[in-house]
C-alpha cells in the first residue's frame, strides 16, 4: 500500500505479547479498515491507514491492550477501559472488567449473540452491553441473572456467535462436582450452540490447561490464543481461545502472525525498515 495515514500504536504489556498483536489485528480485520504494512512487536505496532481515522479511533478505543495511538504524531488515549463499569473490585477473585473486555474481542464477537453460562457478577455481559454486542448471562447458582446449567445451556442449536466466560477456577467456589467434569461437560455441550465460525473464549487455571486442550482438539475445535494471567504465586490462570472453523478472524489474524505478517519479535525500530 502506498501513501497513507501513519499509525504508531502502543500496547501494554499484559499476559504476553502475542495476545495485545491478537487482539489489535482481530479488531482492525473485523472493522474492514484499509491497513498496510502492518507490524507488531513487544509493546508495540505500526501500520498505514487508508481510510477513516476517526473509525481507526473507535477501533482503537475498544481495545483492551492498547494504550496510545499516534496518527501522523498525533496522540490519542482510549477512552472505553477506564470507564468500564466496575462491577467487581479488581482485587477480588471475580474476573477483572480489563480481562473481560480482551476476552470479548479475542472472541471476534461482532453483534452477538454472546453468552456466558458462568456469569457470575455478570462482568462479561456488562462489558459486552457497554459494545453494543448482544450478550446473555446466566449461572446455575446466581441470583442477578438468569439461571442455567451450564452443561445443558437453554440455547437453540447454531445460535451463538461466541462463548465468553470465566466457570468457577478454585475449592472457593463450591459446584457440587469435580472442576474437571464441569470443564468437560460445559465444552461438550456447547458445541452445538455454537454458528459455523463460532468461539469459545475461556479462562482457566493452570493445572485444567492440558486437559481443556486435549478435550479441545477432540471436539474439533482450533486453539488460537493462549495467556496467562499470574494471579498469585500459587494460583496462574490461562486465558484459552477456541474455534469451530479455520475462517474465523482470530485464527486468520493468528496465521498471519505465524506467516510474518506481524513481527512478533522485532522491537520498534523494525517499524522505520
Amino acid at each position: 500500500m502506498r501513501g497513507g495515514v501513519k499509525v504508531h500504536v502502543t500496547l501494554r504489556r499484559l499476559m504476553g505479547v502475542e495476545l495485545a498483536c491478537l487482539e489489535l489485528g482481530t479488531l482492525i480485520r473485523l472493522s474492514g479498515l484499509g491497513v498496510g504494512n502492518f507490524k507488531c512487536g513487544d509493546g508495540w505496532a505500526g501500520f498505514t491507514l487508508s481510510n477513516d481515522v476517526n473509525a481507526l479511533l473507535r477501533v482503537m478505543d475498544r481495545a483492551a491492550l492498547v494504550r496510545e495511538v499516534r496518527v501522523n504524531g498525533v496522540r490519542h488515549r482510549p477512552t472505553l477501559v477506564n470507564a468500564l463499569p466496575q462491577v467487581v473490585k479488581t482485587d477480588s477473585p471475580h474476573l477483572n472488567p480489563l480481562h473481560a473486555l480482551l476476552m470479548i474481542n479475542l472472541s471476534g464477537v461482532r453483534e452477538g449473540p454472546l453468552l456466558d453460562p458462568f456469569s457470575g457478577l455478570g462482568t462479561i455481559p456488562r462489558v459486552a452491553g457497554r459494545l453494543g454486542i448482544w450478550a446473555v448471562g446466566c449461572d446455575i447458582k446466581n441470583p442477578h441473572d438468569a439461571i442455567c446449567d451450564a452443561s445443558n445451556p437453554p440455547v437453540r442449536s447454531h445460535s451463538i456467535q461466541a462463548v465468553v466466560t470465566d466457570p468457577p477456577f478454585n475449592r472457593v467456589f463450591r459446584v457440587g462436582i469435580r472442576l474437571s467434569g464441569l470443564y468437560l461437560g460445559f465444552l461438550e455441550s456447547i458445541i452445538d450452540a455454537l454458528t459455523d465460525e463460532g468461539a469459545v473464549v475461556m479462562m482457566t487455571p493452570s493445572y485444567l490447561l492440558s486437559l481443556i486442550i486435549d478435550e479441545a482438539y477432540a471436539l474439533g475445535l482450533t486453539p488460537y490464543c493462549l495467556g496467562v494471567d499470574h494471579v498469585h504465586g500459587a494460583l496462574s490462570r490461562f486465558i484459552v481461545c477456541l474455534s469451530k472453523s479455520n475462517k474465523h478472524p482470530g485464527v486468520v489474524t493468528l496465521i498471519s502472525l505465524i506467516g510474518n505478517t506481524v513481527n512478533l519479535t522485532g522491537d520498534e525500530a523494525e517499524l522505520k525498515r
